[in-house]
């Protein structure tokens, strides 16, 4: 089940909203919790404005009428109590909507108690005229009642201001830790898509460098959004038409070197017999163009069996029979029947080889052996040293060859591994070119690694041979 989306480009996109979901997340919540809190700030200042509007209406009122009974006891004017009922009536319903305020619920019971005084004392009132003196005294009683009351409705106020205060200091320390964990949420989702992708672009890497690398042995299968698998499929189609092609050149390089053997065996002796005078002796001239073609047929029957050597290196990892070998012992036989061309050229060869015992071809490590050293004699100027260890480095036997040469370039250095490659060093010096390509090809069967190593004069190459067993 392919759980990637169809395209990479909507990949890209999920993974975008993906990333800024938790912000947006972060911002609602932010957005609900704030307008909560300006609803809760703003009916408790509503409240708290029609509580002081209340209240100091109900203060007015209550010593208006105090007022108009002392204006009633001096003039006994009847309609100074029609006024008071007025005002009284007023201050009653003022007193209703006061006690009816959310805010100050905890004195509705006392707010209701004054009330009720009142309306006591101003029945007595229309029944005993006589008891006036008791009723202004009552309403004296009420104001000093209500301003306890409007004292305690403003410590409520007060209080109801502080935990606004405080849950506005709660709800800024939400918001902190929200916005925390949005910026960490995001951050691990960022991390995640950027690994995801990074994930499907290595494998795509992986595959483009296998290919590059000539690593042909795999089917390639890229997994993830559709077309990234397309991409996968043609690869392998890719894949396989080089594989095709190189079987046929393969098979194009062997059946024409076999071919060209036999008629270049036939020139080579023919052009033998010519020099030796075996059939009547030749003038100088005639001598001198038997010499060219014995020395090119020479040429060419190494090159051929260099083109050969180089197609069984480049199979040799599917077709090499392998065992353990005394990797030290290898090179000591190269070096015995390359001692001839190091006494002509007057080499001198030197180091020192560590029992080292590795899993492989004989063969096929002679081959790379004798291609190092003997390019090493090659390159060295006449009376020059080639130095040849053979040490450990964990669970990898190291061959390193110098030479006291020209050295290789950094330009020549990116391509000296290239079947045909001469660098600018070679100019002048026999060979084809085959003999590092082969070499590479060797370390490669075996799983190792072939490098130059950088060196202050000649040039030094690195074998990184995995071990196989246990030194003797």
């Amino acid at each position: 089940m392919n759980l990637y989306p169809r395209s990479f480009l909507r990949l890209i996109v999920i993974g975008n909203v993906l990333a800024v979901l938790p912000l947006l997340m972060a911002v609602g919540y932010a957005s609900l919790a704030v307008d909560g809190l300006t609803r809760h700030s703003e009916e408790a200042v509503r409240q708290a404005a029609r509580a002081a509007t209340l209240g100091y209406a109900l203060q007015e009122e209550l010593t208006n009428m105090e007022r108009i009974l002392r204006q009633y006891e001096v003039l006994r004017d009847p309609s100074l109590l029609d006024e008071y009922a007025t005002v009284r009536q007023e201050w009653r319903q003022n007193a209703e909507d006061y006690a009816a305020i959310p805010l100050l619920a905890n004195l509705m019971v006392r707010i209701g108690d004054m009330g009720k005084t009142e309306a006591a004392a101003y029945a007595s009132l229309g029944i005993h005229a006589e008891r006036l003196p008791q009723f202004k005294a009552a309403l004296v009683a009420l104001k000093g009642g209500l301003r306890s009351i409007l004292d305690d409705a403003n410590r409520l106020v007060e209080a109801e201001h502080q935990m606004l205060r405080l849950e506005a200091n709660k709800l800024r320390q939400k918001l902190m830790v929200a916005v925390l964990t949005a910026l960490v949420l995001t951050g691990l989702l960022v991390w995640f898509g950027r690994r995801m992708v990074a994930r499907l672009w290595s494998r795509f890497e992986r595959v483009v460098l296998a290919l590059g690398e000539g690593r042909l042995d795999r089917r390639i299968h890229l997994k993830g959004p559709e077309d990234m698998q397309l991409v996968g499929s043609r690869l392998e189609w890719l894949r396989k038409r080089i594989l095709a092609l190189e079987k046929d050149r393969t098979r194009i390089m062997r059946h024409a070197s076999h071919e060209l053997k036999t008629p270049l065996a036939t020139l080579r002796e023919g052009a033998n017999l010519l020099v030796e005078g075996v059939a009547g002796p030749l003038t100088p001239q005639q001598a001198k163009i038997a010499g060219i073609m014995q020395t090119n047929a020479v040429r060419l029957q190494g090159l051929i069996d260099g083109v050969l050597r180089m197609q069984q290196a480049s199979h040799a990892r599917d077709q090499m029979e392998t065992s353990a070998i005394r990797l030290d012992q290898v090179v000591e036989q190269t070096l015995q029947t390359l001692q001839l061309a190091a006494r002509n050229r007057q080499v001198r060869i030197t180091g020192s080889l560590a029992p080292l015992t590795v899993e492989g071809s004989a063969e096929a490590l002679a081959t790379l052996a004798g291609n190092l050293i003997s390019n090493a004699i090659k390159f060295s100027p006449d009376g020059g040293v080639v130095r040849i260890t053979l040490t450990r480095d964990g669970e990898n036997a190291v061959l390193d060859v110098a030479d006291d040469g020209p050295g290789i370039s950094a330009e020549d250095g990116a391509r000296i591994f290239e079947p045909f490659y001469r660098g600018s060093a070679g100019k002048g010096v026999s060979g084809v070119g085959l003999g590092l390509a082969i070499a590479h090809e060797f370390v490669l069967a075996h799983r190792g690694t072939l490098e130059i190593v950088a060196s202050a004069r000649g040039a030094h190459f690195r074998a990184n041979l995995p071990l196989g067993g246990q030194a003797a």
